[in-house]
């Protein structure tokens, strides 16, 4: 007997395929399932910057949750690439954001970790429904 999904709790992202690109498996899996609550399709969770870079060049996407830190490097990278291609994201991050990423991305939203459901699916919500 296979595993049934269950429907979203809310359709607040229905309809949304959104990159998640997190370190820490135990966190990306916790976004991942926020963002499946809420309706959005999850590509990733990407735990390295070449696997996020690869579905942010590839992938149609709707939006992004960037941690600031994949392993030793940054997301910078991941977030040019989503920028070329006019798709917004969020960074996600438990510590202050770099100052050369806040300069480049001065309107970006972001959202500090540990975040509740709540925060997280309106940051996306707002992100895409701007857009």
């Amino acid at each position: 007997m296979g595993l049934k999904s269950s429907p979203p709790l809310t359709d607040e992202l229905a309809g949304a395929r959104i990159l998640v690109a997190e370190d820490e498996i135990l966190i990306a899996l916790d976004i991942r399932s926020m963002l499946i609550d809420a309706g959005a399709e999850v590509l990733g969770p990407a735990t390295t910057l070449a696997a996020a870079k690869t579905i942010a060049q590839t992938a149609s996407l709707t939006g992004a949750m960037l941690d600031v830190r994949l392993g030793r490097e940054t997301s910078e990278a991941i977030a040019v690439t989503l920028s070329e291609r006019n798709i917004p994201f969020v960074f996600y991050t438990g510590e202050a954001l770099p100052a050369h990423i806040q300069a480049r991305w001065p309107n970006c939203i972001v959202v500090a970790k540990p975040a509740s459901q709540s925060v997280v699916v309106a940051a996306i919500a707002c992100l895409i429904h701007a857009k």
